[in-house]
């Protein structure tokens, strides 16, 4: 630990990480969100990351090439996260402007004069 001190700090922090997001998955799963994926993934990686510290510290070639396998597939699977978070942003903006147009017709309504009312 004394001779890798950046090595076995990423380490812990990633170890924080993945313990971290291991508790947010398991409340996400218990509430039925359908967001326990991405924390899924957030933890997936966060462990793979801190396995490959500790790899890189006693094997450093073999570390590295382990690494090049994480960094393809931590690529991949963010770029379909993205993809997967655009398109609930897409869905969460399309019913802002759903409830925001339904709000500005009912104040509207409310502007309006009722014709019963009598004149003052």
């Amino acid at each position: 630990m004394d001779a890798h001190h950046l090595a076995m700090f990423i380490f812990l922090l990633a170890l924080f990480t993945y313990a971290t997001a291991m508790v947010v998955e398991v409340m996400l799963r218990a509430s039925e969100s359908s967001y326990h994926t991405h924390v899924g993934n957030i933890r997936l990686f966060a462990g793979g990351l801190a396995a490959i510290l500790l790899v890189s510290v006693l094997e450093p070639i073999l570390g590295c090439i382990i690494s090049v396998m994480w960094v393809y597939l931590f690529v991949k699977i963010t770029y379909e996260s993205f993809q997967e978070l655009y398109r609930i942003l897409c869905q969460v903006i399309a019913e802002a402007r759903h409830i925001l147009s339904r709000l500005s017709g009912s104040v509207r309504c409310l502007g309006e004069e009722d014709p019963y009312q009598p004149q003052a």
